[in-house]
């Protein structure tokens, strides 16, 4: 009779009203739940965002458990308020606490009939943590895998998703079609739409079969609608463009919420472009975002419009019109960024037509008898040329238009040969080539190097010829003769050519004179003054013996001139060139560059000269 009564308060006194309150607060999870409009597999990993309210109730659960517990641990109710402790500590996100609660009754109750519920919970648990290698461990070892067991399909549902995270889509499928065998209703339909999900881009048939089955299985008005969609969706990656498009239409016909009528303009737009429907196509875009304001969809739709505009009917003006719409309308949508960078890209592309429009008037406009105009045709040939360039670097790379990359890239080989944009050009002119014809690659690699030798793009361009270039003594003369001729005229280029001095393992005073004549360049052309410095030191401290160490120091500590037993030097003196016989270039055999390397690197090199400003 003692053992009787206190089972009985054990149950109406603490069990009873924890369950009811329980009870009340997961029925309100499950409903939030059911009326999610767009189900995914990866909202199994979200948290549970409940009401402060409804965490309070849940409070008060886990205290009359946690009371059951400490005076009743031997009632047969004791494994239920472990259980309802565990599942409230992880509506609350406590996932810690849960996940001990839950271990407790697997290890605890081994022979409790919520066995496998706690078993199901545990590894849901450990999913959210992320600790989803856990999450199989647990299945693995302790789920009771009986073909009679008719709760065993919820923890192959989650058995499945973690495989799923772990990326094993062949046994998160497989776990999760064992799944759906045993599940019923809209449990059912709820793992039918995970295999749709996760057979999306591996098996578009067997995705849309599943989708269409999770259609036909739930009563769910939000599930059914959202699983007609993504099953038209599969059908259009499939080509059935007319099917598709009838099942879209259908679904505006009949009485959906309205918060799929974006989803469906959106993919019937897509769906009529890719058949070639394009006008229709075009109208439907414009009915969406002028409709669906401020959505997703609307934002995705002035994106894709710019997409049209810009591929196929070679409109940047209009694509870059939609593209501004797209980054604007709903800020914090997945395309934004997208939309960013391609107007970014056709602003630049304007802006360099409009370089090359307003210098090449001015050019036009000078007549060279006229000496009373004082404008240098280099400088605009020198700006025109590098806005050409910066084009043809955007249609390649960018805006996949090749041929007009060719365009530009012989423009500035033709009329601008003179300008230092010229080798760079046939450097690129030539990579296009290698894919399309290697014999006019060669070509273009073999005027390039017979036009500049010295130049660092004829040097690859001979490695890719299968050359291999050795600067002897007197090359690199020639190349130090050649950078200071250069220095008034073009001391960027100058200083190219001195770092090639700087980098090659020359002798010493030939060094010395490349890093001091860098730094002069610094100094008096630049005005880059940390750089010279940092030249100057160069000399000093790796070439103390060099006679341009001396100088260097009073360039760096111009008080010891007067304490210096010397003759005072002249710290201004401009580099002077040296006299060395004509240099010559011995070639061997080298294995060629990998192609796709040098491309990554021609990347890197180009950066500079796009972000360069045009003055």
């Amino acid at each position: 009779m003692k053992n009787v009564r206190s089972e009985f308060n054990a149950y109406f006194n603490t069990y009873y009203n924890a369950k009811s309150i329980f009870e009340q607060v997961e029925n309100s999870i499950q409903s939030r739940i059911l009326s999610e409009k767009f189900l995914s597999i990866e909202k199994l990993n979200s948290e549970f965002k409940i009401p402060p309210t409804e965490k309070n109730k849940l409070d008060d659960v886990i205290k009359k458990c946690s009371k059951i517990l400490q005076y009743y641990l031997n009632s047969s109710v004791a494994d239920d308020a472990i259980l309802m402790i565990g599942k409230a500590y992880l509506y609350q996100d406590n996932y810690l606490g849960a996940e001990r609660k839950f271990a407790e009754l697997i290890s605890t109750f081994p022979q409790s009939k919520l066995y496998d519920e706690a078993l199901y919970f545990l590894m849901l648990t450990l999913s959210k943590e992320k600790k989803y290698e856990d999450a199989v461990i647990s299945f693995q070892a302790k789920a009771n895998r009986d073909p009679k067991n008719k709760k065993l399909w919820k923890v192959y549902k989650i058995y499945g998703f973690a495989k799923y995270k772990l990326g094993d889509i062949d046994s998160a499928s497989y776990y999760l079609e064992l799944a759906s065998q045993q599940a019923k209703g809209e449990d059912k339909a709820e793992i039918l739409f995970y295999l749709g999900e996760i057979n999306e881009g591996r098996n578009p048939t067997e995705s849309a079969k599943f989708y269409y089955n999770a259609s036909k299985t739930t009563k769910n008005t939000n599930l059914k609608t959202y699983s007609l969609i993504k099953y038209a969706i599969q059908q259009r990656e499939l080509g059935n463009y007319e099917l598709a498009e009838r099942v879209l239409n259908d679904l505006l016909n009949s009485n959906i919420n309205k918060d799929y009528e974006g989803k469906i303009y959106l993919e019937l737009a897509r769906i009529r472009y890719l058949s070639g429907k394009t006008e229709l196509a075009i109208q439907t875009y414009i009915y969406l975002d002028t409709t669906y304001k401020r959505t997703e969809e609307s934002a995705l739709g002035y994106f894709e419009l710019g997409q049209i505009y810009e591929t196929k009917f070679g409109k940047y003006d209009s694509a870059k019109f939609f593209y501004e719409k797209a980054q604007l309308e709903f800020p914090q949508s997945e395309i934004t960024k997208q939309a960013q960078r391609r107007t970014t890209l056709l602003n630049d592309y304007f802006r360099y037509h409009l370089t090359i429009l307003r210098n090449d008037s001015i050019l036009k406009s000078v007549n060279p008898t006229d000496s009373t105009l004082k404008i240098n045709t280099d400088s605009l040939k020198n700006l025109i040329a590098q806005a050409k360039y910066s084009l043809a670097w955007i249609f390649y790379i960018s805006l996949n238009r090749v041929d007009s990359a060719i365009y530009y890239l012989n423009d500035i080989i033709k009329n601008f040969p003179e300008t230092s944009t010229a080798p760079r050009s046939y450097y690129l002119l030539g990579t296009i080539y290698e894919t399309i014809d290697t014999g006019k690659a060669k070509e273009i690699y073999l005027e390039l190097i017979k036009k500049f030798p010295q130049s660092e793009f004829s040097a690859q361009a001979l490695k890719f010829l299968g050359m291999k270039t050795e600067l002897t003594k007197d090359t690199l003369n020639e190349i130090y003769n050649k950078a200071i001729s250069l220095i008034d005229e073009d001391p960027k280029s100058a200083m190219e050519m001195l770092s090639m001095i700087c980098n090659h393992n020359s002798n010493s005073q030939l060094k010395a004179r490349a890093f001091f004549a860098i730094g002069w360049i610094n100094e008096y052309k630049l005005k880059n003054f940390a750089k010279a410095i940092e030249c100057y030191k160069n000399v000093l401290n790796n070439f103390p013996e060099s006679e341009y160490a001396k100088i260097a120091e009073l360039k760096l500590n111009p008080e010891k001139i007067e304490t210096l037993q010397v003759p005072k030097p002249s710290i201004e003196t401009k580099p002077k060139q040296i006299e060395e016989p004509k240099p010559t270039i011995s070639d061997s055999e080298e294995d060629r560059l990998n192609i796709r390397e040098r491309k990554k690197r021609r990347i890197d090199d180009n950066k500079d000269n796009l972000d360069r400003p045009l003055k």
